[in-house]
């Protein structure tokens, strides 16, 4: 889960690329389709990166290459939607370091885009009268029973709240299962039996009062689907999504992933591959999808069909029902919105051990796009590649934020170091200071180095690897309080400066 969700819900190896005598970089590239007129709309994408920060009078762009190679990401795979069918895909690099390059079939982890991807199997399932999201999961269960909690009677925990993170359960991610150990069952990490690395599924919330970003939740989702369905989950997805869908690389099958050697393995965020080439995550529908760009674009172009009822595979009356349904703290079903009218668009993201992922689309226009990297690199890459996309097709979202950098002398951040409380029970950041210099230390230990940027306030900063902006503030009492996400921590007055 990234830090959003975290304060809302609360040595290098190489890449191999090509060196130009101008000092540019390039990586191995292979089209795999491309619409009419598309091919001058990807070179403009491939040749205009930026930073997701843009620091005004300082960043010039740069080729994909070179922004890969920089943040140590060595293979990607992109797809582009354009007006509801795919304007083009592509792959870049290589599978990992000395190995072959990336193909139009190779396989990425795709981590949490398993989510929506569940989703829509089930909504089938649901449109064909065979699943009923409504009803208390406790009843359709028969492998495992939920712990008593805030469930009741009249608050179940349904399918529904399952699927729109609004069940009240943790935990929140998975780390997955080294290549050679054991790899427990679903059902064993939904009790949390021996063998599982996260805490069994609890209701802890009052279910659909709150949003609470729950890989728990879509694991006894998992469970529920195959218990009423009598079937495991791979063959359960292909027929009620895949299969129709024409998805050709798509599975949750581990054995067949491994089985067809076209894998991306992964790599951490300085480039170094994981072990093994990949973690295994027998949490499917929460986080063990592979798949190719392509694949999962032309999912999304088959979900904007049934949005606009030009669909075979989905009825439009409840696509419209899943998607125009009331926000939750601006999400439904697990997609992010962001815009507003025509420029709205369903974002959903994925992370894990040496993988990343996005995907993003406006159902108004149809517009929208797929990346898969194989290096924690592709967080920030990934922003950029929107970012990049947005300017190549005149998207008013996902575009690179503009600062000026501002000078500040060690005086002015004096007594800004410390720990920050967010809420009595939420998180606690701690903002280190050496001299005129401070970093944010969030407490899953990333550290992001902070730049002061010219603002009508005083005292704002900026991460320039991923955009998060920090303000601070004085009171007139001499407390000091942290803007971070929207939220408001306050220092607490036994922190160190």
């Amino acid at each position: 889960m990234n830090h959003v969700s975290r304060l809302l819900l609360l040595g290098c190896a190489s890449v191999v690329v090509n060196a130009h005598a101008s000092g540019q970089t390039t990586v191995q590239e292979r089209v795999c389709a491309q619409q009419p007129g598309a091919a001058a709309r990807r070179v403009v994408f491939e040749q205009g990166m930026t930073p997701s920060v843009v620091f005004e009078g300082e960043t010039q762009p740069q080729p994909l290459g070179q922004r890969m190679a920089e943040q140590r990401v060595p293979g990607l795979g992109v797809a582009v939607i354009r007006a509801g069918q795919l304007d083009w895909s592509a792959v870049y690099g290589v599978r990992a370091a000395g190995k072959p390059a990336v193909s139009c079939a190779t396989l990425f982890q795709a981590g949490s885009l398993a989510k929506p991807v569940t989703v829509f199997a089930a909504l089938r399932l649901a449109d064909a009268g065979r699943l009923d999201w409504d009803r208390d999961v406790d009843a359709l269960l028969r492998s495992v029973r939920l712990p008593a909690g805030k469930q009741s009677a009249e608050h179940p925990v349904t399918l529904r709240h399952l699927f729109a993170h609004t069940a009240g359960i943790t935990p929140g991610g998975y780390p997955g299962y080294a290549q050679g150990g054991p790899v427990p069952s679903p059902v064993d990490i939904a009790s949390g039996a021996a063998g599982a690395n996260t805490p069994r599924a609890e209701v802890v919330d009052r279910p659909g009062a709150n949003l609470r970003y729950s890989g728990g939740g879509y694991t006894l989702a998992q469970i529920a689907l195959q218990d009423t369905q009598g079937l495991a989950f791979e063959p359960l997805m292909r027929r009620w999504l895949f299969q129709p869908v024409k998805l050709s690389a798509a599975t949750f099958a581990l054995q067949q992933a491994t089985a067809r050697g076209d894998i991306a393995e992964g790599h951490a965020g300085d480039g170094s591959p994981v072990p093994g080439g990949w973690l295994h995550l027998p949490e499917s529908a929460a986080a063990g999808l592979w798949s190719s760009a392509s694949d999962l674009a032309q999912l999304l172009t088959e979900v904007w069909k049934g949005y606009h009822g030009r669909s075979a595979v989905f009825q439009q009356a409840s696509m419209r029902a899943l998607l125009d349904a009331t926000p939750v703290y601006g999400h439904v079903y697990g997609f992010r919105l962001m815009g507003e009218g025509d420029a709205r668009f369903l974002v959903h993201y994925g992370g894990t051990t040496g993988y990343n992922a996005g995907m993003v689309l406006n159902l108004r226009t149809g517009d929208g796009a797929v990346y898969l990297a194989n290096g924690e690199g592709g967080r920030g890459l990934g922003g950029e590649v929107l970012a990049s996309l947005a300017r190549a097709y005149g998207w008013s979202q996902f575009q690179e934020t503009r600062v000026r950098r501002a000078a500040v002398e060690a005086a002015a951040v004096e007594g800004l170091g410390g720990r920050y409380a967010f809420g009595a029970s939420g998180p606690r950041v701690v903002v280190e200071r050496a001299q005129a210099e401070l970093t944010l230390v969030f407490p899953n230990g990333d550290r992001y180095v902070l730049t002061p940027i010219a603002a009508p306030e005083p005292l704002q900063f900026i991460h320039a690897g991923s955009g998060v902006r920090a303000g601070f503030m004085r009171g007139a009492d001499g407390a000091v309080t942290l803007q971070l996400y929207g939220q408001q921590g306050v220092r607490e007055p036994d922190a160190k400066p």
